[in-house]
């Protein structure tokens, strides 16, 4: 059953203009289809009661949720090659809470305001559509583009820096997750594809992130994110 974010009103499901194109346009939904409509982590049975104008009734309510009891915070940096668009996509799929994209001193792509503005409505449809196509409850939330340094100052119950430096060294994922509770925040954070600086790794430290291991190999930049995504989510569903 397809699977469609918006608003509540009253005893109708109301959804953009993008997502009204797609269920008559594309996927060629006609009337008395149901379909599963969520409103700030609430799903809704659906049906479609009109094609034209598109008019979506509320049938009913459902319980399940497909989210994960952590709420992990990826801190990725922008790749080339739209691969970072690939750990948005996957890592929405793998249940990540938010996205924090940043820029760091190895990373190739550089942006001006207009640019990060560009990439960052560009983001938001990948992780919408990812969301929608995973049956997510909500829809991750995409932080700003900032620097690396600024990303260091947030806050979260657990906080980690994979450095491939640490390859088969550091303490694994694994380990760090063994005491979560249901509800704590995991931040993580990937470099680009050359990796993080010593420098930016020592201001890590000092600033109480931990050094974490993803293996004995070296993995590219985005493989690493959704590894780590992977494990805190097989972890978040056993919660």
């Amino acid at each position: 059953m397809n699977r469609f974010f918006g608003r509540r009103d009253g005893s109708f499901f109301l959804v953009d203009e993008a997502s009204a194109h797609h269920m008559v346009s594309v996927l060629r939904l006609v009337e008395g289809e149901e379909i599963e409509g969520v409103d700030d982590g609430v799903i809704y049975r659906c049906l479609i009661a009109k094609r034209e104008p598109l008019t979506i009734s509320i049938i009913g309510k459902k319980e399940a949720s497909s989210e994960s009891s952590l709420n992990l915070i990826l801190g990725f940096s922008l790749l080339k090659g739209g691969h970072d668009e690939l750990v948005l996509q996957k890592g929405t799929e793998l249940g990540v809470y938010s996205f924090a994209p940043f820029i760091s001193s190895r990373t190739i792509i550089l942006l001006d305001d207009k640019g990060k503005k560009k990439r960052e409505e560009r983001f938001e449809k990948i992780i919408e559509g990812a969301a929608s196509q995973s049956k997510r409850s909500v829809i991750p939330t995409l932080l700003p583009i900032s620097s690396y340094n600024d990303l260091l100052s947030s806050n979260a119950d657990i906080r980690l820096i994979a450095y491939e430096g640490e390859a088969g060294k550091s303490d694994t994922l694994d380990s760090y997750l063994v005491g979560a509770k249901k509800g704590q925040s995991v931040l993580i954070l990937v470099g680009p594809e050359g990796g993080f600086s010593e420098e930016e790794v020592d201001k890590a430290l000092k600033s109480g992130f931990s050094l974490l291991s993803l293996g004995r190999r070296i993995l590219r930049a985005e493989t690493a994110s959704i590894f780590a995504s992977s494990i805190v989510s097989l972890k978040g569903d056993s919660l």
